[in-house]
């Protein structure tokens, strides 16, 4: 099927996504959708991959005061294809 056990399992449950997983996602090439919302109430940023938020050990959402730290933590993960989300739709 082409994904790891490891990675499957972590699109499976949906487990909190630290930068261990990804970085097993990305050797499984599994990475889908990398995305950078702007977090209203953080009033920063937060990193979105494959619908999941990127968050600390801790298990908080990871936050970044600019979209510069972001794209930084990003290149360090080796991904340079994300987009960028600014405004959420509220209908």
């Amino acid at each position: 099927m082409g994904t790891t056990h490891a990675a499957q399992r972590t699109e499976d449950q949906g487990r909190r996504m630290i930068e261990r997983e990804v970085k097993v996602l990305l050797d499984a090439n599994a990475v889908k959708q990398v995305q950078v919302h702007y977090a209203v109430m953080a009033q920063g940023y937060m990193v979105v991959i494959n619908g999941q938020p990127l968050e600390t050990t801790k298990r908080e959402t990871k936050e970044f005061k600019t979209l510069d730290a972001a794209a930084k933590q990003l290149f360090k993960l080796g991904i340079a294809d994300f987009s960028v989300k600014l405004k959420t739709c509220t209908g």
